[in-house]
């Protein structure tokens, strides 16, 4: 590392202490390179609120919908070999997935939360890959696709799985390993679906605390009734508890990877860097504007504000005027997860940037300590306007 970079990399460990010593972090990694280049790769904090043992560089962060992401290349893999069309319907590869009035879904509409899929299955058929596949190819729109965006929190697990599944013949899982984690070098780092012998590597989640009476009126959540979509697609009685090992082990590719932050910094790095790093091509130059072109910036049904959406991807850019954790380019792209994780790549500053953590916050998009470390990172570099 140079001066500068070894220079960045202190502060931003500097701030992770400081996020745990303040309370609002328990244990934390933060990676990101620019240019093909590492530049930061720190942590700080311990594995769990009953776990004292100090996070290090190698453990695995259940990261909710920064799932997503990784979820999305597969498939954009396979398009970059020409086996799937974005604007092709989901039908020509998954001919199931018809049923019910889907028949003219594009991939694109689908892979963008349009196709109106987002109220999520029972406990049961989200543990069991199959069946859940066939919930969503059985499932009827809760509008006409196309016509309106509502976040497929949970469901979108099954919408790119099994249009990958049909498309290529593979389980994403296997398109995860072979075609991302392995050609990457992070295959010990990356997994949506953990396989035996991990545990000792495994972060614990903290949820967020309680809300006071008080703090609970002032939310905004307060007034959301108990029918609203949000609560369709993200349900308070799930059952699935992240740190269930039952849970960890399924293969839900929305909301359960486990990864490390120096190996989703890897991953976007490649994006940020012409769809290449070290010699190791995951996508051609040309699919990195094609995959992240914006497919809808209209109000979400399922979390109330406009979001802008590309196909699997959220971009950057600022909302009500403050930057999102993915920066002031909309042509950043990435994902965010549940209470904080976040990961992406932000092509014109040639950066990638991955936050794990293990203490949840109260929020949907990474916002809160995860935004702090970015907006230090960018600011650093000099790519923050």
């Amino acid at each position: 590392m140079t001066t500068t970079e070894t220079a960045l990399n202190a502060k931003v460990h500097a701030l992770l202490e400081n996020q745990v010593e303040r309370g609002t972090q328990l244990g934390t990694q933060v990676a990101a390179y620019r240019n093909g280049e590492l530049i930061v790769d720190t942590w700080a904090g311990q594995m769990g609120i009953d776990d004292p043992r100090p996070v290090n560089g190698d453990t695995l962060f259940s990261s909710f919908s920064t799932t997503k992401g990784p979820a999305a290349l597969a498939l954009h893999i396979l398009a970059d070999r020409g086996l799937i069309d974005y604007q092709a319907p989901v039908a020509k590869y998954w001919p199931e997935f018809a049923a019910k009035g889907k028949e003219n879904v594009t991939v694109a509409q689908a892979m963008s939360h349009q196709a109106g899929l987002h109220t999520a299955p029972s406990r049961e058929i989200m543990l069991n890959w199959d069946r859940a596949i066939d919930y969503i190819a059985s499932g009827t729109p809760a509008w006409a696709p196309g016509t309106a965006t509502g976040y497929h929190a949970l469901t979108y697990a099954w919408v790119v799985g099994g249009i990958v599944q049909g498309a290529s013949g593979r389980h994403i899982k296997d398109v995860l390993r072979e075609e991302i984690a392995e050609p990457l070098g992070v295959a010990d780092s990356f997994y949506v679906g953990i396989p035996d012998g991990l545990e000792n590597r495994l972060a614990t989640l903290q949820t967020p605390p309680e809300l006071t009476p008080e703090e609970a009126a002032k939310s905004p959540m307060a007034a959301v009734p108990p029918d609203h979509d949000f609560f369709k697609a993200m349900p308070r009685d799930s059952g699935l508890n992240f740190n269930d090992m039952e849970v960890r082990q399924a293969c839900i590719p929305s909301a359960n990877g486990h990864f490390t932050a120096r190996a989703l910094a890897r991953m976007y790095a490649a994006l940020a860097n012409g769809g290449q790093i070290d010699g190791v091509r995951l996508v051609s130059q040309a699919r990195i504007g094609l995959m992240s072109t914006i497919q809808t910036r209209e109000p979400d049904r399922v979390l109330f504000m406009p979001m802008r959406k590309s196909i699997g991807f959220f971009n950057g850019g600022k909302m009500m005027g403050v930057n999102t954790v993915t920066g002031p380019r909309e042509t950043a792209f990435g994902h965010s997860g549940a209470g904080g994780s976040t990961a992406f790549a932000d092509p014109e500053a040639g950066l990638s940037i991955a936050v794990t953590i293990n203490r949840m916050q109260n929020n949907l998009q990474g916002e809160g300590p995860a935004s702090e470390i970015c907006e230090l990172i960018r600011n650093e570099l000099g790519v923050n306007g």
